[in-house]
């Protein structure tokens, strides 16, 4: 063992005894501030400990991190409380479904669904789904986490086929909140009788805040059906219950607020199965085109689509820039029939393993963003932390307006963005704390003239929007970025070659397809959890190199030849296996 690691366990026994738990007959302390510092460092010593993330959590820190660490080392959850000989699911956390009711965490499932609620909630549905899929067989908790993304993303049909497990759940609670969003879908889809049916079961149920809101959906039902006076009825029981509640006081103000009732046909019919209104929400993000009274540049947007076909795979990055392109068409559409469009953030988070892409596709968009109309320049302004952070507090947020200063009009991309926020110092980071305060205020003093896009792996960036209250806000739209395939590597591959006037033949192909599958599958732990040991090597920088060093080993293979004078052009261009097998020696380590 070593000693990080005995000295995490060290910290987690304090932590356990601190919870007032007796461990191997030693006194316990009822200090529960002692505990979450405990597991707290213990975590820090040793990230892959799982129960140390948990006993955080039990403590009450139910945060995006906090999941998301048990989410990744999900299979250790237990293990230290089995060394102590600990009570089964003795040492539990909270976290927030968002329908109302908080859940326990105690095992490797409850944070898989934890997990997925936070990518919902961070607007990554795809995300989402990924991580539930993994699950098999009806689990109650898991069941609830699939009705919510579907709920979350108006796949009304769909949340109804999620939950028809729900009917034999023993948990009264977990079972309201099943009906308040089977119920809230049935009305969406028009199904008014049986929605208010299951949504009266809620307002007389275990959960209050469900209750209200049950009584505010069954009130739009009424509406919709024409009993205005029943509906204002409802409106004003909800307002009683709770003032704060503000779409039931505009419900009141207005009898033209009203649902938008669509259709399982029309649900299944999206280009985006996650988008709820495609048309909506891509208006609304146009509407920062209008309002910069720009048109529509067509020959820089051709040229951006252009460069982005260019790309190998990137599927999700190629069709959430199909919806900026059309989002400024159905703009001025609108704006011709007298419709308004609301704003919209322009701001991006990208999210995946390096060499996948992101810097190439920020200046892609930065090209689509000034042709579409939204930026007047398409200059990139590429920083990381040491660019934004000063070497003493107050300077920091004079070097990080100088560098937005230089970004307006176009797109500042922030790479490794959760580097801003450092953890493990005494006292926090205030300099990243500055930076980043700096970064949210001129976000919003500068919001049309400022696109910024930040970008790390899934987890950290999670981490970093989870940091400030604001962040997440400001970076609603998540474009993901996977991990190229062997094939695709091998491709990029050729194409850097080719950039090059260098060539691969069909066996260097293989030999570094076959290469590069063996990274994909080569699982290594890391501090911030498992990463692929392609995605450690840098996906498409990695293939970069492996042509780099390939060249070099042609050119000294032919070097050595008697009858220089007669190479060709295809001599001089050729990689062959073998000088693919000596590069990735040389970068590797490995024969």
């Amino acid at each position: 063992m070593t000693q990080a690691a005995h000295r995490a366990r060290q910290l987690f026994d304090l932590g356990i005894l601190s919870l007032g738990i007796p461990v191997d007959g030693q006194e316990p302390v009822n200090d529960r501030e002692q505990a979450a510092r405990a597991f707290t460092r213990a975590s820090q010593w040793d990230p892959a400990m799982a129960d140390a993330w948990l006993g955080r959590m039990a403590c009450g820190e139910s945060t995006d991190e906090v999941i998301a660490a048990l989410y990744h080392h999900r299979d250790a959850i237990g293990r230290e409380q089995r060394r102590l000989r600990l009570p089964h699911r003795i040492l539990a956390g909270r976290w927030d479904t968002t329908v109302g009711i908080d859940y326990p965490l105690t095992d490797a499932t409850d944070a898989t669904a934890a997990y997925a609620t936070t990518l919902v909630r961070g607007s990554d549905p795809a995300g989402a789904d990924d991580v539930l899929s993994a699950v098999t067989g009806d689990v109650p908790v898991v069941d609830l986490i699939r009705g919510v993304l579907q709920f979350a993303t108006g796949r009304w049909n769909h949340v109804l086929t999620a939950l028809t497990p729900a009917t034999g759940w023993p948990d009264q609670v977990l079972g309201c909140a099943a009906q308040f969003m089977t119920g809230t879908a049935c009305v969406q889809l028009g199904m008014f009788d049986e929605g208010t049916r299951q949504l009266a079961g809620v307002v007389s149920g275990p959960v209050p805040a469900l209750a209200t809101q049950a009584l505010f959906t069954t009130g739009m039902a009424l509406r919709e059906q024409g009993q205005e006076a029943a509906a204002v009825s409802h409106f004003q029981q909800v307002y009683a219950r709770d003032p704060g509640f503000g779409p039931a006081a505009e419900a009141m103000r207005s009898p033209a607020y009203r649902l938008v009732i669509t259709s399982a046909a029309q649900i299944d019919a999206r280009t985006d199965p996650w988008t709820p209104d495609l048309l909506a929400e891509d208006s609304e993000l146009s509407s920062a085109a209008m309002e910069n009274g720009s048109g529509t540049d067509t020959e820089l947007v051709d040229d951006a689509q252009r460069r982005l076909d260019a790309q190998i795979g990137l599927d999700e990055v190629k069709l959430q820039v199909a919806k900026l392109r059309s989002a400024a068409t159905m703009a001025r559409l609108r704006s011709d029939k007298g419709l308004s469009t609301a704003s919209r953030s322009l701001h991006l988070a990208f999210t995946g393993p390096p060499g996948t892409g992101k810097t190439t596709v920020a200046r892609i968009v930065a090209t689509m963003y000034r042709g579409l109309g939204f930026i007047k320049s398409d200059k990139v302004v590429e920083v990381s932390r040491g660019d934004l952070v000063g070497q003493h507090l107050g300077s920091t947020a004079i070097k990080t307006s100088e560098v937005i200063d230089s970004a307006l009009d176009g797109v500042l991309f922030i790479d490794e963005a959760y580097t801003l926020i450092q953890e493990g110092l005494s006292g926090g980071d205030a300099f990243g704390k500055e930076a980043v305060d700096t970064l949210l205020a001129r976000m919003e003093n500068d919001r049309d003239r400022l696109v910024v896009i930040i970008a790390g792996y899934d987890d950290e960036i999670d981490r970093f929007l989870a940091a400030n209250d604001g962040l997440a806000s400001r970076f609603s739209r998540r474009i993901r970025f996977a991990s190229y395939s062997p094939t695709e590597l091998a491709d990029i591959g050729s194409h850097i070659a080719a950039g090059r006037d260098s060539t691969l033949t069909t066996e260097a192909l293989v030999e570094l397809e076959r290469a590069c599958a063996a990274l994909c599958s080569d699982v290594r732990p890391t501090v911030s959890g498992p990463r692929r040991g392609i995605d450690i090597a840098g996906n498409g920088r990695f293939i970069r190199n492996v042509i780099e060093s390939a060249e070099e080993e042609r050119e000294f293979r032919l070097s050595g030849r008697d009858d220089l004078g007669t190479l060709t052009h295809d001599d001089l261009m050729c990689i062959d296996a073998a000088d693919i097998r000596a590069a990735l020696t040389q970068l590797t380590g490995k024969a």
